[in-house]
């Protein structure tokens, strides 16, 4: 009896380790962790040339179809460097979903880089994102240009005025030594009824005043869209969603950018 009530105790906890025991769990022990870091000090090892090259994605919600066909489509583009999916990794900010995007994007041949939407801060998904992406505000310099991601999701924080953080930015759009240029990346653009209107004026001023800023990318409208902020030089540009299944690709070439938009 006893090595039999033993047996039942073994098989219960080893049901265990194979049992999600709720859909607003913050982690399992095969999540991944800290991809940002990982990828963005993969990039950084690429050897350095005249172009940068980089596909805009984003609101990768639920189209898990149309994003493995993305990924399909930028493994046969020659040159890219780097993805960057901006935001709406999930649609109800839950474990599996992100789980489920990252072994998509991890088929990639060139790293990619998550920036947090609002769709992903629903349920515990701000817990989920800084666990598997790190922070909500980061930035890397790749090759002189320095892209400054940053969390836009002012609605999930009631329009509390501390999204986007004003002060984080000023300090990262401030002229720093080895950098020659800035690209804003963000989830929800200050056009967006979903962007906090009282901090609207001074973050496009802090964007289009810093030093040789390139363009501002966006995502969460699902429709692609280009503006001029202010009748300033500096494009505001934001990418088709996944489901509708077009992106862009964007280069910097000798301190230009331009842009295409790929369907597929």
């Amino acid at each position: 009896m006893k090595s039999i009530f033993g047996l039942i105790i073994l098989l219960f906890f080893t049901a265990c380790e194979m049992v999600e025991y709720s859909p607003n769990q913050v982690f399992d022990k095969d999540t991944p962790r800290d991809l940002n870091a990982k990828h963005i000090n993969q990039l950084l090892q690429n050897p350095a040339d005249d172009t940068i090259r980089f596909v805009l994605a984003g609101d990768s919600q639920r189209a898990y179809k149309n994003a493995s066909d993305l990924v399909n489509v930028v493994n046969n583009i020659k040159g890219v460097d780097f993805v960057l999916l901006a935001g709406d990794i999930s649609d109800f900010g839950l474990l599996n979903e992100m789980e489920w995007v990252d072994e998509i994007f991890s088929r990639l041949n060139v790293p990619y880089i998550g920036v947090i939407g609002n769709h992903d801060m629903v349920a515990n998904g701000e817990q989920i994102y800084k666990r598997m992406y790190g922070p909500l505000d980061f930035s890397f310099t790749y090759h002189g240009v320095k892209f400054v991601c940053h969390n836009t999701n002012s609605r999930e924080v009631n329009f509390s005025g501390n999204v986007p953080d004003m002060e984080w930015l000023k300090q990262e759009f401030s002229p720093s030594a080895g950098v020659n240029a800035y690209v804003a990346v963000a989830h929800v653009p200050p056009f967006s009824i979903d962007f906090d209107k009282s901090l609207e004026a001074e973050y496009i001023n802090v964007i289009n005043s810093a030093p040789n800023t390139l363009a501002a990318l966006y995502a969460h409208n699902h429709k692609e869209d280009v503006r001029y902020p202010n009748e300033q030089s500096v494009p505001y540009l934001v990418t088709q969603a996944i489901v509708r299944r077009q992106f862009l690709l964007l280069e910097i070439v000798s301190g230009k950018l331009k842009y295409e938009s790929i369907p597929y």
